[in-house]
């Protein structure tokens, strides 16, 4: 067994060629002197949030080995990378919403039928085939289990986190930008209560009370890349200047953002390693120290965020597996965990290779019915509203 696993190890860079190819197959440039006008674009988005559904993934598989005590290999890069996966969905997320509100006339008017079925219907039906499938792989409901995860009042999945903020900063974003009609106020505003969540969720700690540390805003995963959703806002509200700078001064603005981002990742994984997140024990919280990594991991994923957008003006990511893994993104990154979970792990290539695969087919099933679901929704919403 130990040597399997050992043999193994040596073809862990399959999968960062896998990754590569699905990114670079079509790739384009733009021409001498010519910008992607279109760099940010809801298509390409979707096909670079598929991307990222797939590294989250390996994200995850590599800190299962790795927290296994086993030796990652090269994947070791992997097990601390995450964060900027998950950066780029919260970015997109908070640029597409201002976006939508600049661009479409009454766009709130509209949002909460639009917006949350878009996620809640998602959430729910991963939630359900995740207690069912671990269930079916042999995992006994304690008495008074079953109702909080079905609900989603604690997660069993704990994965499923990012919809539960996704949620909560959705209905602040309606909220402050309903209420507060001066736009640079709002924009203020609603920065400063996402600051404020990301504290309250610090000060909380980690969920020492739960098997599946499920209770909502408890653990670092739910803070350390929140502040992206208010910076895709900012950057979509002053979309026109930073952009035009950017191209401006090109070739410095990609140096400088890519030596800071090197830079702030090796800061960050030594902050990890003598600092981090897990300090807390009986009468000590840890606050400095959390602080004192989330001051460096948060820059490190902005930068490295602002670096993806600054390659962007000049490259063209898109074919047709990232629009395939774009379109079912959502339900690959909520449904992945039940498989990491419950496949066999004695020999990890094999294992990487079965969670890839069984996750896409269930994610692509899911993606269907959610698609249906959520048009069913809309539809009933728009004949009430008549």
């Amino acid at each position: 067994m130990r040597r399997g696993r050992v043999m193994a190890k040596e073809y862990f860079f399959v999968f960062y060629s896998i990754l590569a190819v699905i990114l670079l197959i079509g790739v384009k440039p733009a021409n001498r002197g010519k910008w992607r006008e279109e760099s940010l674009s809801l298509h390409s988005s979707k096909g670079l949030l598929g991307f990222c559904a797939v590294g989250i993934m390996l994200h995850h598989m590599s800190q299962t080995i790795y927290f296994a005590n086993e030796d990652p290999g090269i994947l070791l890069f992997m097990v601390d990378i995450g964060v900027c996966f998950v950066g780029m969905f919260f970015f997109f997320s908070g640029y597409g919403l201002y976006s939508s509100l600049r661009d479409k006339p009454d766009y709130l008017k509209g949002f909460l039928r639009g917006r949350l079925p878009a996620v809640l219907v998602p959430f729910y039906m991963c939630n359900f085939v995740f207690i069912l499938g671990s269930f079916l792989f042999g995992y006994q409901f304690k008495k008074g289990e079953l109702a909080p995860y079905l609900t989603g009042a604690i997660l069993m999945n704990s994965q499923m986190w990012y919809i539960v903020e996704i949620f909560i900063l959705y209905l602040l974003f309606y909220i402050v930008f309903r209420l507060v009609r001066n736009r640079n106020a709002a924009c203020a505003l609603y920065t400063l209560l996402t600051v404020a969540l990301i504290g309250f969720s610090l000060w909380l700690g980690h969920d020492k009370t739960t098997p599946t540390q499920g209770l909502w805003l408890h653990g670092e995963w739910w803070y350390n890349t929140t502040l992206l959703l208010p910076a895709g806002i900012l950057f979509a509200k002053w979309e026109k200047p930073i952009l035009s700078f950017v191209r401006k001064f090109y070739a410095i603005v990609l140096i400088v953002a890519a030596l800071l981002t090197a830079f702030l990742y090796k800061e960050t994984l030594f902050m990890l390693r003598t600092k981090g997140y897990w300090v807390e024990w009986d009468g000590y919280a840890g606050y400095k120290e959390k602080l004192q990594t989330l001051a460096v991991q948060t820059p490190f994923v902005l930068l490295a965020v602002f670096t993806v957008i600054v390659i962007l003006q000049k490259i063209e990511f898109g074919n047709k597996i990232l629009d395939f893994l774009g379109s079912i993104a959502l339900e690959l990154y909520l449904v992945h965990n039940l498989f990491l979970l419950y496949m066999p792990a004695s020999n990890r290539v094999w294992y990487i290779l079965g969670c890839y695969g069984a996750s896409i087919a269930l994610a692509t099933v899911l993606h269907v019915a959610d698609h249906k679901l959520i048009g069913l929704i809309r539809q009933i919403g728009r004949k009430a509203k008549h």
